[in-house]
């Protein structure tokens, strides 16, 4: 479960954050993790809530922004949502399409008092 490790990575980096920052409290931290980062979300919370404990997170609430396949077809410029990684333009049928997103794992916000 490579989720331990993410999680233990997630609350590395706001600690280290907060601290620089002289905060003493880690309220919440956001993530956007893409469809195609191979993340299973309730397993993350479940790493994150054992590896909170006796830090400045000890209460902080991991909040998760999915994020879905986007992609554009070279061809005709449509864009779109895609279920899974192996995709056909929806407009035009081409395989001539660019993902933009959905591999994600950024944090985007660490709330501290």
């Amino acid at each position: 479960m490579h989720e331990v490790g993410i999680a233990q990575s997630i609350l590395d980096i706001a600690v280290e954050n907060a601290l620089n920052n002289r905060a003493e409290v880690i309220n919440k931290i956001h993530l956007k993790i893409g469809r195609l980062a191979a993340v299973e979300n309730d397993a993350l919370l479940f790493a994150f809530d054992a590896l909170k404990e006796d830090t400045i997170a000890e209460n902080a609430l991991l909040e998760i922004e999915d994020i879905p396949i986007k992609g554009r077809c070279t061809d005709c410029e449509h864009e779109d949502i895609y279920d899974e990684i192996f995709f056909s333009c929806k407009k035009c049928g081409s395989y001539k399409v660019e993902q933009l997103t959905g591999e994600e794992l950024n944090i985007t916000e660490i709330e501290v008092d």
